[in-house]
């Protein structure tokens, strides 16, 4: 499953207009372009829209399967890809909004759905990450600093790092770690001191009856691993369940998360001298690495491990 991004709807308040817009039929492009969108074939998945409390709030929600045709003509070859997705239509506070598996293209192929053609009828609405927020939450992982305090029956826990990617300083060498124990191997921990800009961080977390979600965070995307889930949600069936984790995702946790981040940073848990502290740190583990490897080498030894 591809990542997903947020948007927002200035035009449309009602969910039930927003839904006839997406599901009424899209006639095929016909304007002189390299690309163009055809074969529409669009279907609501849920007969009734249903409805999920997230942060005390009543949200109703829907979603929409749609598939099409892009083809693309370049140095008169014309390549024809079959395309498809989903569109998770969502009413919280009086704002219509549109989680959608696209990227790149996602304006362009809502904008066609919705058969808009105006000015600011959609607005960016996706989930932006600093460079910052994904080594603080490495941070937080590394020195077990796992729970995040919300309500006493909502327990938030922060339990791995399952893989990230980014540069280095040398920004022609992009580097990626990923598996179980990726806190704990050295390249990891070198890559930490060399490290540029992270682009991409791949975090587990348990939440209320949840008790294992994969998120991906990367900045103005976010995608679930649903093949790692645990929770309440897996007697859902397959569209119910992507749409209520994406909602909980896009409403409750990353926004706890952002609010941990800040939380940590107005209490100085969080700034440069705790970066520098944390590179430290790392720099020693690195070192207490590297000996007990050289020492087993030189003595013969098996190494010990932690």
């Amino acid at each position: 499953m591809s990542a997903t991004t947020r948007w927002k709807d200035n035009e449309t308040t009602n969910i039930d207009r927003a839904i006839e817009l997406l599901v009424d039929s899209v006639e095929n492009d016909d304007r002189e372009s390299k690309t163009r969108r055809e074969n529409w074939e669009i279907k609501k998945v849920f007969d009734e829209n249903k409805k999920i409390t997230l942060f005390g709030n009543k949200i109703e929600y829907n979603m929409i399967r749609f598939s099409y045709n892009r083809i693309t003509t370049y140095n008169d070859e014309v390549n024809d890809i079959p395309q498809n997705g989903f569109v998770i239509v969502y009413l919280n506070n009086q704002t219509i909004n549109y989680i959608i598996d696209k990227n790149s293209d996602a304006k362009s192929v809502l904008r066609i759905l919705l058969s808009y053609t105006g000015k600011n009828e959609i607005d960016d609405n996706k989930l932006h990450f600093e460079n910052d927020f994904f080594f603080w939450l490495i941070n937080r992982v590394y020195y077990a600093n796992n729970t995040i305090e919300i309500a006493e029956e909502n327990n938030f826990e922060l339990q791995s790092i399952k893989g990230f990617s980014g540069d280095t300083e040398d920004s022609q060498t992009k580097v990626s770690a990923s598996g179980e124990s990726v806190m704990n191997i050295i390249s990891t921990l070198s890559f930490f001191l060399e490290s540029r800009k992270l682009k991409q961080i791949k975090l587990d977390l348990s939440y209320k009856t949840h008790e294992k979600i994969g998120l991906v965070l990367k900045d103005g995307t976010l995608e679930e691993d649903f093949k790692s889930y645990l929770g309440s949600y897996e007697n859902d069936q397959t569209d119910e369940q992507i749409a209520k984790m994406y909602l909980m995702a896009y409403v409750e946790i990353v926004p706890i998360l952002i609010q941990e981040y800040t939380t940590d940073i107005e209490n100085e848990l969080w700034n440069k001298q705790r970066y520098i502290a944390f590179m430290n740190d790392v720099a020693d583990t690195l070192k207490e690495k590297i000996e007990k490897k050289t020492q087993a080498i030189n003595t013969g030894l098996p190494e010990k491990t932690d």
